[in-house]
């Protein structure tokens, strides 16, 4: 079934240069996708679907749409009336991230705009929804499993930075390569059940893979994307220790 891709982006400008960028890659690819609309006017989302019923669907939202509503209040709309869509966020307010958690969103990904990589983020969305819609190729890989209402997602281990204790009572918040995912869980049932993570903290568990560097000193873990997490002196050894066996493998 073709895997139908809406697009949302106030800047007619923009619009029509994501509307190229998706169409030549699903045309290149060969992929089962279609971009059913492009537009810059939100209100011709909720027609379309009124018009049209459709479940597995891929959103490109611009965040900052300005109107009345954002990108978000759309995002929020599309979620109740359908949970399994698939929402891309478009945005230069990365800091805006944290919204989508409060209001349970829990978008596929996050597309920054006017960075040079604009164009392969975008790629590699839609690579990425071609293997997990199309190709069952995933049974070797790891995957951290989790619920956010009664959606169930899987996250691939290698591209998770490091999960922290929420604020929320019971919350658990993961942090990756341009997604962010708060849900129910616990962090020593995570610890046990995902070794391939370090516990660096009671309320942190990192991907040492990830690591960029440390400061011992101040003792600061760095991750891309300028995420970091703090870690106690009782730590420093096991912290040493992993990372140094991670580069001994990697220069074999």
């Amino acid at each position: 079934m073709t895997l139908p891709i809406i697009l949302c982006e106030d800047d007619i400008i923009l619009m029509s240069h994501y509307k190229a960028i998706i169409d030549n890659w699903v045309m290149i690819n060969d992929y089962d996708m279609q971009l059913v609309l492009a537009t810059t006017d939100p209100e011709d989302i909720f027609l379309y679907l009124s018009k049209n019923k459709i479940t597995n669907s891929l959103y490109f939202l611009d965040i900052d749409l300005g109107k009345d509503f954002d990108g978000i209040d759309v995002a929020q709309h599309i979620r109740t009336d359908n949970e399994f869509a698939q929402i891309v966020f478009i945005t230069s307010h990365q800091e805006l991230a944290m919204e989508t958690l409060k209001r349970q969103i829990a978008p596929l990904d996050y597309i920054v705009k006017g960075e040079q990589s604009e164009k392969g983020q975008i790629e590699n969305v839609l690579d990425g929804r071609h293997k997990s819609t199309f190709v069952d190729n995933r049974t070797n890989e790891r995957h951290l499993s989790f619920m956010i209402g009664a959606r169930n997602f899987r996250v691939d281990i290698t591209s998770i930075y490091f999960l922290e204790t929420s604020v929320t009572p019971h919350k658990i918040i993961l942090y990756g390569e341009n997604l962010m995912y708060e849900f129910y869980g616990k962090m020593n049932d995570l610890e046990k059940e995902y070794p391939e993570l370090l516990r660096v903290h009671k309320s942190f568990l990192i991907n040492p893979k990830k690591v960029i560097s440390v400061d011992y000193k101040s003792r600061m873990i760095f991750f891309p994307d300028e995420y970091s997490c703090r870690f106690p002196l009782a730590k420093n050894k096991i912290l040493r220790k992993t990372l140094d066996s991670i580069e001994r493998s990697n220069r074999k």
